[in-house]
């Protein structure tokens, strides 16, 4: 018999609060780290310097480091050590001018001119034109000269002659976005271009003003240090990084410690400043970037009773919730999921979009994102749960022993290489061949996928394949590890009808030449009496049954499943309106706390 999958257990505790923060690599550390450091060290350079900065001693000159001077003398016996943490001072200060100068014109006048377009980004164009055509090192000189030593000066006018890269940049971010339909369905709905501007365009643009903001943050430390080097900007004594590395220039035959602390500490926070930008552009685009399985939360959840696997099973899931965070909490997607799917099976996965088919099969896969969480639950593949298991681990599965395909061939499918040279670099990855026999493996799975040319098919690029070929050739990649299990959503909706057929029929077969196991994600019902042994019928997050294929067409149990089968098109009786799935369906989980919110409060009464 089908099953609803019922179960009788305590309330279930609200999920953990606690955001899972993205985690850093061994360089970022180390990149914040040394900025933390410099920046404490600059402005509490009074309390922890351990000499005055200007203080000479003759005798103690030219020393190498020692306990008593951490980073050595230089020619006048002034500690270096000290003199880098005063001298950070007019360096990062000056930095910092630029960096705000840079990025207020820039971001401004970009978002203005891109979303505004018309004369106003004409105008604005024309004056970024010609402060690019002017040769800045010649601006700078010339502000120096008339404010001699004044490095705040110069490098705010570095920041107004450099904006133009990023107005540039971000006109062309801005431009790309106002296209957009939710930009356009905030037009209609009234809201203000001020509002559009700074609450939809710009956060699309955050990561390249990130990035951006910080490579010029590294250019303008090393312009400032430059032009100390060359005299015009902080005045001996006093020291700045520059003028420190000026000075341990006259003596690098006789001396050459002294230019190490210095031109060192420029080097490394110019680096830390690149791999911060980097890492922080990553986080903030964490929407549109990489994302992987993120590790089960450690807030208890009681389980609900489900029969033990299939001793022949390949895939086992078990009670796996997924949730996204909002507000500080988790906002439930996937409520107690689990089914098997044995060797060789193949398993249809059927319910209307946004029912969470697909988060659960990205649960399967490792991908689930960033901002989403499997919060309890279990994936076991062949015995190995992968929730939770590291990038490097889960790369041995994906594209080898478990792969996809995607709903859009042109998702999978880079346009700007021909098909061959892509199954190519897939053979070698997950195939672990190289050279003749990697060739020869392209040509074979472009053979069993049923291309007619397959050596033709390999020279052309996307745009010279039909949507059917591309959907082929898709597989073709999914099969390049001879994975053991294959994960297609949707794999046939955006193709006609009799392509349609092909594909689902290439499945079987397919199938049947290799042996691996199938979990087709589909809402056609057409597709599951075609290739499915079994069918899960998911509504909102939850299994609300789940059976094999016959049975579930012959006797359904829930109303919802009874309810997609009532309106399936292919059954619908000529000159009759069509059925359509309506009202709320009670799900296991909804019936059972209800009975445990009947059965406390009946315990208070």
């Amino acid at each position: 018999m089908s099953s609803a999958v019922m179960a009788t257990t305590a309330k279930s505790p609200t999920p953990s609060s606690r955001i899972q923060w993205r985690r850093m690599s061994a360089p970022v550390v180390i990149a914040i780290v040394w900025l933390v450091i410099a920046i404490i060290g600059t402005v509490f350079a009074p309390l922890l310097a351990p000499y005055d900065p200007l203080a000479q001693d003759i005798l103690n000159a030219k020393q190498l480091p020692s306990p008593e001077h951490l980073l050595g003398t230089d020619v006048l016996g002034r500690d270096v050590l000290s003199r880098l943490m005063f001298g950070a001072a007019p360096t990062l200060s000056s930095v910092l001018i630029a960096v705000i100068v840079y990025l207020l014109l820039g971001v401004v006048f970009g978002l203005i001119a891109g979303y505004a377009g018309g004369w106003v980004d004409r105008v604005i164009i024309a004056f970024t034109s010609i402060l690019i055509a002017l040769p800045a090192i010649i601006v700078l000189f010339v502000v120096l000269s008339v404010f001699r030593g004044n490095t705040w000066a110069a490098m705010f006018v570095f920041g107004i002659v450099s904006a133009p890269v990023m107005v540039l940049l971000v006109r062309s971010s801005a431009i790309s976005v106002r296209n957009e339909l939710f930009v356009d369905a905030a037009r209609v709905s009234g809201l203000s271009p001020i509002y559009i501007v700074f609450q939809h365009v710009l956060p699309r643009s955050r990561g390249l003003i990130i990035v951006q903001g910080a490579v010029f943050a590294a250019t303008a430390l090393i312009v400032e240090s430059s032009l100390s080097y060359l005299g015009f900007g902080t005045t001996p004594p006093d020291p700045s990084w520059g003028n420190m590395i000026s000075e341990a220039a006259t003596v690098i035959t006789s001396d050459p410690w002294l230019l190490l602390p210095a031109g060192l500490v420029i080097a490394f926070t110019a680096l830390a400043l690149g791999v911060v930008g980097d890492s922080l552009r990553d986080s903030s685009a964490a929407g549109w970037s990489t994302s992987k399985l993120t590790r089960p939360s450690t807030a208890h959840r009681t389980k609900t009773d489900v029969a033990p696997a299939a001793s022949d099973a390949l895939l086992e899931v078990r009670n796996l919730d997924v949730g996204y965070h909002s507000s500080g909490t988790i906002v439930p997607i996937v409520r107690e999921v689990s089914f098997d799917i044995r060797r060789g099976e193949t398993v249809g996965l059927v319910g209307e979009s946004g029912s969470g088919k697909t988060t659960v099969a990205f649960g399967v896969l490792g991908v689930i994102g960033e901002g989403v969480a499997v919060t309890s639950g279990a994936v076991v593949f062949d015995g190995v749960d992968l929730v939770g298991k590291p990038d490097r681990v889960l790369n041995s599965y994906r594209g080898k022993r478990i792969a996809y395909v995607a709903q859009e061939p042109m998702v999978a499918l880079s346009p700007n290489h021909r098909i061959g040279d892509q199954l190519y670099e897939a053979v070698v990855l997950n195939g672990g061949l190289t050279g003749s026999a990697a060739r020869t493996r392209v040509i074979e799975l472009l053979t069993l996928v049923e291309l007619r040319d397959p050596e033709g098919s390999a020279r052309k690029y996307l745009h010279e394949l039909s949507g059917g070929m591309a959907q082929r050739v898709s597989i073709a990649f999914a099969l390049a590890g001879d994975p053991e299990l294959l994960v297609a959503d949707e794999p046939t909706t955006a193709l006609d009808v009799t392509v349609q057929a092909g594909i689902l029929g290439l499945l079987k077969r397919l199938q049947t030449q290799t042996g691996m196991s199938m979990l087709i994600i589909t809402h056609d019902w057409g597709v599951i009496a075609d290739v499915c042994d079994r069918v899960i019928v998911m509504y909102k997050g939850e299994i609300v049954e789940q059976a094999a294929a016959e049975q579930i067409f012959a006797l359904p149990e829930h109303p919802y499943t009874r309810a997609l089968l009532v309106s399936n098109p292919h059954g619908a009786a000529p000159g009759e309106d069509l059925p359509v799935v309506s009202g709320n369906f009670i799900t296991p989980i909804m019936e059972r706390e209800a009975l445990l919110a009947r059965e406390e409060s009946g315990a208070r009464r």
